[in-house]
């Protein structure tokens, strides 16, 4: 594929991220400054089970039409009536369950919204293949307007409800409106329909790598759920509302700036599986680029949590701070374990993807639980997440070393210039902060001063990934 459309597909993904999670944000703090802590905490359980069903649906078989060099009607349509029937199981077990989920939380409240809510499960079904498609094709400018859409029609939804008392139901609006409008939009623009039957053929053939990557996803995801449902049943659902909402802050931002490249680098690295060498180097520039731009973010959201907390959400929410502290210091990680499971799965070995997500989340339950059982705080559990994450580098490192010669160290060859220069950025920025100023002229004396130190620090290490960002950027205007 030629450079410049890797280009184009990565500046169209970069916009749509940075555009929709921005609208996104703003949407979330204004909700946030509307409801109480409480109702954000009851959403977080609500979410937790719905997204469980939503990230195996959309991480599972379908992933295969991506990875597949080859990939036809017929395998689109069996892959469609797999997840279709996927969601449809997932769908009765939420309507059987819901009022025994909601009692264990002790908020009966939530019967009815997660009842309802299931049933967005068989618009993602549909719109999972819709993706994998526009994947598949690059047609990631179309996909950037349908999810722009898409957030200002749903959180304007969440919004309005949200004034006129809704409580709990605008945030259900918001979160899940967004899922049923862009699989419409998409429908619209692609105008795809299922036209080839069942194939047992393509099943065997896509299945053996989708269910896979199905059983993978399932253990991630169970993983990642574990902390919230902790919180929401050992501690109270305002606890949760809090570390919900520094949770929501750092992974928002460092899982959607690395998802811009891993969308677009996913199908890139699938096409250059047989060989080696171009493998190699492109999964080199995806590490150095995804760290060079979360890095920064990271340490610099840390850096500044308190005055950023208590300018958007106000004072009530001031407990969210240790929590976005510790947690963007975790997510800071991202780039380089993604890198090394989108290596993975570009390879087509979902076998070794498999094994080692049950090994990692193995040992990272390990560490909750000492975090659980011997500390018994919600700050623990956040502890426990940071040292799990960065371990977790390591662990997804040690595949790649051996199928592609590139390993742990390699990486941090590759990145510790932007891990220095934001490391250093971040200490400025935090002492900054100590000045008597208000909150706003901080906050922003704060972005400006640490987005100046970081870039001359990339230039005086002479950086490659500051020269590849630059160079894109020229091409860009070029081309335009």
């Amino acid at each position: 594929m030629e450079k410049g459309n890797i280009i184009r597909s990565l500046l169209y993904k970069f916009t749509e991220r940075f555009a929709v999670k921005g609208i996104g944000m703003v949407i979330s703090i204004v909700l946030a400054r509307l409801l109480s802590p409480e109702i954000v905490g009851q959403v977080a359980i609500l979410e937790i089970f719905i997204s469980f069903s939503l990230i195996i649906i959309e991480s599972g078989v379908n992933s295969s039409l991506i990875q597949s060099r080859t990939a036809d009607e017929r395998d689109y349509a069996t892959v469609f009536y797999l997840t279709l029937a996927i969601a449809s199981a997932a769908i009765l077990l939420l309507e059987l369950t819901a009022p025994l989920i909601a009692a264990y939380y002790k908020s009966p409240q939530l019967t009815v919204p997660l009842r309802i809510c299931a049933f967005v499960l068989l618009f993602s079904s549909f719109n999972s293949i819709q993706v994998a498609r526009m994947q598949r094709e690059m047609r990631f400018r179309e996909m950037m307007w349908c999810n722009l859409s898409a957030s200002l029609l749903a959180g304007g939804c969440g919004i309005l409800l949200a004034l006129r008392g809704a409580g709990l139901w605008a945030l259900v609006a918001y979160h899940f409106g967004h899922i049923i409008v862009v699989c419409v939009l998409q429908f619209l623009v692609l105008r795809w329909v299922p036209t080839g039957r069942f194939s047992l053929e393509s099943a065997r053939r896509l299945g053996g790598y989708g269910v896979k990557m199905l059983a993978a996803s399932f253990i991630s995801t169970l993983y990642t759920s574990l902390r919230p449902l902790i919180i929401g049943r050992r501690f109270s659902t305002a606890e949760l509302g809090y570390y919900d909402r520094g949770q929501k802050f750092a992974s928002t931002i460092s899982l959607n700036l690395d998802s811009a490249v891993q969308s677009v680098m996913f199908p890139v690295l699938s096409r250059a599986q047989d060989d080696a060498e171009q493998f190699r180097t492109i999964l080199r520039r995806m590490t150095g680029l995804g760290s060079f731009l979360i890095f920064p973010v990271m340490l610099g959201l840390a850096a500044v949590a308190e005055p950023l907390i208590v300018l958007l959400l106000k004072e009530q929410w001031l407990p969210t701070v240790p929590f976005l502290v510790l947690l963007s210091i975790g997510e800071a990680q991202v780039p380089l374990t993604s890198s090394n499971l989108v290596a993975l799965k570009s390879l087509g070995r979902s076998d070794i993807y498999a094994r080692q997500e049950l090994v990692r989340r193995v040992l990272m339950i390990a560490v909750l639980a000492v975090s659980v059982f011997a500390f018994d705080t919600v700050e623990a559990i956040a502890v426990s997440f940071v040292i799990s994450a960065w371990l977790d580098v390591w662990v997804t490192g040690l595949p790649i070393r051996k199928l592609v010669g590139y390993g742990f160290f390699d990486q941090l060859r590759d990145v510790w210039k932007s891990g220095l220069s934001a490391l250093v950025m971040a200490g400025a920025v935090w002492a900054l902060g100590l000045l008597s100023l208000p909150k706003l002229p901080l906050l922003l004396l704060q972005i400006v001063c640490g987005a100046g130190i970081y870039a001359l620090l990339n230039l005086a290490l002479k950086n490659e990934s500051l020269s590849y960002v630059l160079s894109m950027l020229r091409q860009r205007r070029a081309a335009s």
